[in-house]
C-alpha cells in the first residue's frame, strides 16, 4: 500500500447544481475559492465549478441528461459551445468561460506559466462597482489574492444562471444528489 493512499480522505459526493440552493452553492464556492485556494488551485477549482454549472445548464434542457453525460467524455469547450447553442449561456459568459479554460490550459501545458492581471481581467462579467473596488484592493496584495477573487466572482456569475432554489427554512444543509456529469 502506498503511503499516499494510507488513510486517504473519502471524496465528498457531488452536488446537484439544479437542486441545491444558490446560497449553498455560493457558500461552497467561497470556501473552495477564497479560503482553501492558492493561485493555481483557484483556477483549477474555479474551472471545475464553472464546468459543473455549465453541465447543469445543459442538463436542464435534456430529458435524459445522464445518457448524454455518461456515454461520452465531453471537453470543456464543447460544453461551452453546446450551452451557448442551446441558449442557456450568454455570450458574455461564453467569452469568460473560454478565457478561464485558456488560463487553465496555460498552467497545464507550461510549468513556468505566470498568471497575469490581463488574464484575470478577461474573466470579468459585468462587475458591479463594489466588485471592481474589491478586486483593486486584492490586486494590491498580489496575483494569488487577485486570482481567488476574480475566479470567485466569475463563479458567482455562472451560479446566477442556474434556476434559483430556496433553502428550506429549517435546514441550512444543501440537498446532495448525483451530478448529471458523473
Amino acid at each position: 500500500m502506498s503511503p499516499f493512499t494510507k488513510g486517504a480522505v473519502k471524496k465528498a459526493p457531488r452536488i446537484d447544481y439544479l437542486a441545491t440552493s444558490y446560497d449553498d452553492l455560493g457558500m461552497r464556492a467561497t470556501r473552495l475559492l477564497a479560503y482553501d485556494a492558492t493561485e493555481i488551485s483557484a483556477i483549477l477549482r474555479g474551472h471545475l465549478l464553472v464546468e459543473r454549472a455549465i453541465g447543469a445548464l445543459i442538463a436542464q434542457k435534456m430529458t435524459k441528461p445522464e445518457r448524454f453525460f455518461r456515454s461520452q467524455r465531453i471537453s470543456f469547450e464543447t460544453k461551452v459551445d453546446l450551452a451557448s447553442a442551446l441558449g442557456v449561456l450568454p455570450d458574455t459568459h461564453v467569452g469568460a468561460a473560454k478565457a478561464l479554460n485558456n488560463i487553465r490550459n496555460s498552467y497545464s501545458h507550461d510549468e513556468e506559466h505566470k498568471l497575469s492581471l490581463g488574464e484575470l481581467n478577461s474573466l470579468k462579467i459585468k462587475w458591479t462597482p463594489a466588485q471592481n473596488k474589491a478586486f483593486a484592493v486584492v490586486c494590491s496584495k498580489g496575483i494569488e489574492e487577485a486570482a481567488k477573487t476574480a475566479v470567485l466572482f466569475l463563479n458567482w456569475s455562472f451560479l446566477k444562471l442556474l434556476p434559483q432554489r430556496k433553502q428550506p427554512p429549517n435546514n441550512r444543509r444543501s440537498r446532495r444528489a448525483a451530478d448529471p456529469e458523473r
